[in-house]
């Protein structure tokens, strides 16, 4: 039996799909159903039904199962990492970077439900991973150099060694800018279900020496347990605050002098090649709003992202 490990939901989406598109009959949540005011299936949504057929036509499946694949999403990328294992400060990053950019007297008890949510399945996960490794299972990692995936690589190699737990441990790295045949990507979740099994030449086996020189290199970001963590030139590096605030005045500089502020966090998360999440960058943004770089046109709406801002250019 072979343990799948993933670090957020949407890959793990994509690669329960992986395991067996191909099989059988293309599922009917593939196939729209859309049509017209005269009850026809207009001719874009044929071609794209058409192509989705042979999509999974021609996918082969990578296998397995389901309850094969642990999901352990911890965002370790960001904030407190001063814990040996994800906990309660761990939880109120999470927690914090939520109400920032989703604010309580809006959507109440929103952070506390999600929060609860991802700390229940990552409980549920850890034990299985757990199980896993008493049963001597195969466990094969899959994570590339997106912010998420690489620290939670880190910080997986690290609990392994904590445990002295070093055989059967495989991974699956995606290398930044990997073509598919038809497109670049450089995360699990930009690859499609179909393209998963080409990757499988990727994998590797990881040796003690291996596993040990990323825990230490994990106990080193602990211990530094700076407010974000990022590759740069090759390296997994502690970051301060300046560091995506830089890339955000950037960002600003090819603003007009109105706007929302969803237009600055997209041209930041599509310019910058950081591959961070919405949420930190917001931050960054909120940060310049109390230090008076920026000035708030109206009132936070029920979503700040589309509340609209201008340039202080006092």
């Amino acid at each position: 039996m072979k343990k799948e490990i993933v670090f957020g939901p949407s890959v793990q989406g994509s690669l329960r799909m992986a395991q067996y598109i191909g099989v059988g009959k293309c599922p009917d949540f593939m196939i729209c159903d859309i049509k017209d005011e005269n009850g026809n299936v207009p001719e874009s949504i044929k071609k794209l039904n058409a192509e989705n057929v042979e999509k999974w036509n021609n996918a082969r499946p990578i296998g397995g199962k389901a309850e094969d694949i642990i999901c352990l999403e911890f965002s370790l990328e960001y904030g407190d990492i001063s814990e040996k294992t994800p906990g309660k400060k761990r939880y109120e990053s999470i927690t914090n970077m939520i109400n920032t950019m989703y604010p309580k007297d809006c959507h109440q008890e929103l952070s506390e439900e999600w929060v609860s949510g991802i700390r229940k399945k990552n409980r549920a996960y850890l034990k299985v991973l757990k199980e896993a490794m008493e049963n001597d299972d195969d466990i094969r990692v899959w994570y590339s150099c997106s912010p998420n995936e690489i620290n939670a690589f880190y910080w997986l190699m690290y609990f392994l060694d904590s445990k002295e737990h070093y055989t059967n441990i495989s991974t699956m790295f995606l290398p930044p800018d990997y073509w598919n045949g038809k497109y670049y990507c450089s995360a699990w979740g930009e690859l499609g279900p179909e393209y998963w099994f080409d990757t499988l030449r990727l994998e590797r086996m990881m040796s003690q020496a291996e596993i040990r020189t990323c825990s230490a290199r994990w106990k080193e970001l602990r211990k530094e347990n700076a407010y974000l963590r990022l590759m740069v030139g090759g390296k997994l590096i502690s970051l301060n605050e300046e560091f995506l605030d830089g890339f955000i005045r950037d960002a600003l500089s090819k603003m007009p002098e109105t706007f929302k502020i969803a237009q600055l966090v997209g041209t930041v998360m599509g310019e910058c090649g950081l591959m961070l999440g919405d949420m930190p960058v917001f931050e960054g943004v909120y940060r310049l709003i109390q230090r008076g770089e920026l000035e708030l046109m109206e009132e936070w709406n029920e979503s700040p992202m589309r509340t609209s801002v201008k340039k202080n250019n006092d």
